[in-house]
């Protein structure tokens, strides 16, 4: 069975690249045009299943396509989601769409309200987020931390960082307490991280017992420390409980990035390598964090482990 097919109407690319990837796990076949002439010019030739439409585009403006859209009797049912940073502009629509969403887009709501208005038939496992414990997937999370570099390449000085959190011993656990107590493990955790990290920040599963967490933002070097801190703290207490049978480490990795980090793939590579760094030396905690490319040497990663 053939994809449904999305038409996004938006000339920020990186924003772009954002929303055609969140279209993609929705289960949509995306194509994308830059302007509102082109994007006129696409319509004629072609019916898709859903818009989305930023108002504030070269050439005719996105108000000017929605009219055009609901004046059509091939294109007047489109659902159409407009987006836009003035909520004013949406508030005056000669034509009101299926859905406004006000920039900067809360990125899982999005996803949400477009499979209520559009759904799609597609396998769990390409769903965004992780099916047991509700945070983000791994190629979601990937698509935004490249997101978050774009983004950091063009505003000079912005930076981000990427923590790690190994919970480990999930065969342990499942050996001493079975698979649904290992389950609730990883559920209670992804509540935890949630109300310590902000909720702009992206909070994804990678593997069996990793998480990891995007801070986008960073005003201060200082924050990612203070976030790895309280993760670990809420973790440690967490196992507490349990701890003595257990002997479960929850180790956590933080690397800094800025417009000198050379790509997605170095980042992950490096916040692994300060998660390995963490393993090897539990007693080590964070005590600093630097930005640098994030070719360099290995040293510039912060490290931390709970006992």
């Amino acid at each position: 069975m053939e994809k449904p097919f999305a038409l996004i109407i938006e000339d920020e690319r990186d924003i772009l690249a954002l929303f055609r990837q969140v279209m993609d796990l929705a289960g949509y076949r995306t194509e994308i045009v830059l302007d509102g002439n082109a994007a006129m010019d696409h319509l004629s030739k072609s019916s898709p299943d859903i818009v989305l439409l930023d108002l504030g585009l070269p050439g005719i403006s996105g108000a000017d396509i929605l009219v055009r859209m609901h004046a059509d009797e091939r294109l007047k049912k489109i659902p159409v989601v407009v987006i836009t940073a003035f909520p004013h502009l949406a508030e005056t629509l000669p034509v009101p769409p299926q859905l406004v969403l006000i920039k900067p887009v809360n990125i899982e709501q999005m996803t949400m309200l477009i499979r209520r208005i559009c759904p799609t038939e597609r396998a769990t496992e390409n769903l965004p987020w992780d099916v047991l414990t509700g945070v983000y997937t791994r190629p979601f999370f990937i698509a935004r931390l490249g997101y978050a570099l774009e983004r950091s390449k063009q505003l000079r000085g912005n930076k981000f960082a990427v923590l790690y959190l190994d919970l480990g011993q999930s065969s342990k656990i499942n050996y001493l307490f079975g698979k649904e107590y290992n389950k609730r493990v990883l559920q209670e955790s992804a509540t935890m991280l949630r109300t310590v990290v902000r909720s702009t920040d992206t909070i994804a599963r990678l593997g069996e017992n990793v998480f990891a967490v995007l801070i986008e933002d960073v005003t201060d070097d200082e924050i990612p420390i203070s976030v790895g801190s309280r993760v670990q703290n809420r973790i440690r207490k967490y196992l507490a409980k349990s701890e003595n049978e257990l002997q479960v480490r929850a180790n956590v990795g933080v690397v800094l990035c800025s417009e000198e980090s050379d790509s997605v793939e170095n980042i992950l590579h490096q916040a692994e390598e300060a998660l390995a760094s963490a393993k090897s030396n539990r007693k080590e905690m964070i005590k600093s964090l630097r930005s640098t490319p994030v070719n360099a040497p290995t040293n510039t990663q912060t490290p931390s482990s709970l006992r």
